[in-house]
């Protein structure tokens, strides 16, 4: 229930509409409730006899019904208008009647589903904004903890569950309630005592949907992790097609998705097995009660004459039309049962913290100045599993730090930390003396520029990806940090130039292009400080001595920490620290290191072998 009652507070920017679509709804309940009165009426003219005269008692229909007499204005209008007329007017009148009725009825009706869409709609927006938007702010400890479809499920299909059990719900809830209750009334108004014995039926039916809708919960969770199963193979496949094709396994994925989508079949069914049951259990269970009001009301017309034939068939009337609002409140709780189910796990989402927030009184970092000092730095990714232990080291203003070392030695680690994309677990990392985890986040990553192994583009444009995060940089500007990373060539030569849209990641280029393109990305920035992990790796000979000579010029005045295992490119770095086992073991310029003849003489020897 708290579940729920939160998710509905998404609907208060939208009170105004939603109280508009409940009153649309309650005259349509009210419209309905009058024309199921007027079947007595209806019933009376129909078998009144041409030449008969009007009958003026209080058995009349709309005078009085099972001896409770309805209010003085309806009473004395029924009389004027039909209990009064001749047979042929009063029946004209009844048409009328029934006309104006519908047409009111079936208006309320369009504006409360146009409201109730836009209503829907503009909540599943805001939820779904707000869900991405949590989404930035997680660390990206939580991404690695999690498979990248999961979390396209939850934006998506699980938006669809939410969808069903918000305003549309509470709608239909007032609409189909209040028709039950305009029955329930006539039926009362008719017989009290067939309506007190009709109403065993509900406890046991109470209970009944109770028990189903706790079943439905439960088997919705699991269809929806299914799905999210499901989601997360097809962005996999998708993501990794080039490596599915080289290694011929197209075969393995589809039996991967076939037993993905096979999970989600049987979990979907089992679901739709328990809700489909609500509905004919709910509908047997009226037809009974209607099967023996029917016999008992049936008695009291021809055994006893206690109940006139024309409130007998109003009677029937209203309890037959109970059926259809009490089917659709039982579609209405299956319909919130499943929102439930995907709204715990939305707001599960939505209460993960961030492991990277800036503290109360967090600081604005200035422009670095002086120098980045690592002190004592440990870090782990899982308890008793640790990547650097101790680490110390410091980074001057316009200096050049390499960090190399075997695969695991902990070098992006190192970079990562000062990216703040972690925090150290024991240790700190400073800029000028100031702690970065006292800092405000935004002020130390408008400091950095990155260029990481792994190349990130996006389906945009050339001239899009290289202002990445500077909407308003000059197109000279973009030029020339292309020119910059001699990626201005190959752009020159593509279809649109600077307007050629380059695909998903990129993967209309060649590996040195999206290489190039990120490089140009992080110079256009401009920042005081680079981190290079692998900057070069994807670039042939060529393309990496064009790229390193851009690099060495726009280096110069600038702080940069860069990782290679290609030791050719940090030789002329101002200082290289070798990590091994998390550890910094050497530290020194290339000729120093390799008059030590330790680890980095190893890797430089095992690398340039023959």
């Amino acid at each position: 229930m708290s579940t729920y009652l939160r998710l509905l507070r998404y609907l208060r920017p939208y009170l105004g509409r939603l109280s508009v679509a409940l009153a649309c709804r309650a005259v349509f309940a009210a419209t309905n409730f009058v024309s199921l009165g007027m079947i007595s009426p209806l019933m009376s003219v129909l078998f009144r006899s041409p030449g008969d005269a009007p009958a003026v008692t209080a058995a009349a229909p709309l005078a009085a019904a099972g001896g409770l007499q309805l209010p003085a204005l309806v009473s004395e209008l029924g009389e004027r208008w039909i209990v009064r007329a001749q047979p042929l007017v009063a029946l004209e009148r009844i048409c009328v009647i029934l006309l104006v009725i519908f047409l009111l009825k079936n208006l309320a009706d369009y504006l409360q589903a146009f409201l109730m869409v836009s209503i829907e709609q503009g909540v599943i927006r805001d939820l779904r904004a707000a869900l991405y938007a949590h989404l930035q702010e997680l660390s990206l400890s939580f991404f690695h903890g999690r498979r990248s479809g999961m979390l396209v499920s939850r934006v998506t299909n699980d938006m669809e569950y939410l969808r069903a059990a918000l305003a549309s719900s509470i709608s239909n809830l007032v609409k189909h309630g209040l028709t039950l209750l305009g029955a329930l009334v006539w039926v009362f108004v008719t017989s009290w005592q067939l309506a007190l014995l009709s109403l065993l039926v509900v406890p046991p039916l109470g209970l009944t949907l109770a028990g189903v809708g706790r079943k439905m919960r439960k088997r919705s969770g699991r269809a929806q992790e299914r799905m999210a199963d499901m989601t997360a193979i097809l962005q996999e496949s998708i993501a990794g097609v080039r490596v599915v094709k080289a290694f011929g396994m197209e075969g393995f994925e589809r039996g991967r998705f076939d037993r993905a989508n096979q999970g989600f079949y049987a979990a979907f069914v089992h679901l739709r097995r328990v809700s489909a049951a609500a509905q004919p259990l709910t509908e047997m269970a009226i037809v009974v009660v209607a099967v023996a009001m029917l016999w008992v009301g049936g008695r009291q017309i021809f055994a006893h004459q206690g109940l006139a034939p024309q409130s007998f068939m109003l009677f029937v009337g209203a309890l037959l039309t109970m059926l259809s609002p009490i089917k659709s409140l039982a579609e209405v709780n299956a319909n919130i049962q499943q929102g439930v189910a995907a709204a715990q796990r939305v707001f599960g989402m939505l209460d993960t913290a961030p492991a990277i927030r800036d503290r109360t009184g967090a600081v604005a970092l200035p422009a670095l100045a002086d120098r980045i000092r690592y002190e004592r730095v440990s870090f782990a990714y899982q308890p008793g599993r640790t990547v650097l232990e101790e680490v110390s080291f410091e980074l001057r203003r316009g200096e050049v730090v390499a960090l190399v070392g075997s695969s695991g030695a902990g070098k992006s680690t190192v970079m990562d930390l000062l990216a703040r994309f972690y925090e150290p677990t024991a240790g700190r990392i400073t800029l000028d003396g100031v702690d970065l985890a006292a800092a405000t986040t935004a002020s130390l990553r408008a400091q950095l520029g990155i260029v990481t192994q792994e190349t990130i583009l996006f389906h945009d444009t050339v001239r899009a990806n290289i202002a990445y995060g500077l909407a308003d940089a000059p197109e000279g500007a973009v030029r020339a940090a292309a020119a910059a990373a001699h990626a201005d060539e190959f752009i020159e030569r593509m279809p649109q130039g600077y307007d050629t849209v380059i695909g998903e990641r990129g993967l209309k280029l060649s590996g040195g292009e999206r290489q190039r393109l990120a490089i140009a990305r992080a110079l256009l920035k401009n920042p005081p400080i680079l981190l290079l992990d692998e900057a070069t790796s994807s670039l042939d000979t060529e393309s990496e001595r064009l790229v390193q000579d851009a690099l060495e010029r726009l280096m110069h005045d600038r702080t940069v920490l860069v990782i290679a295992h290609r030791l050719s490119t940090v030789q002329h770095a101002d200082r290289i620290l070798v990590l091994e086992h998390g550890r910094v073991v050497e530290s020194g310029t290339h000729g120093q290191l390799m008059e030590r003849d330790g680890v980095y003489r190893r890797l430089y020897d095992l690398q340039f072998a023959g």
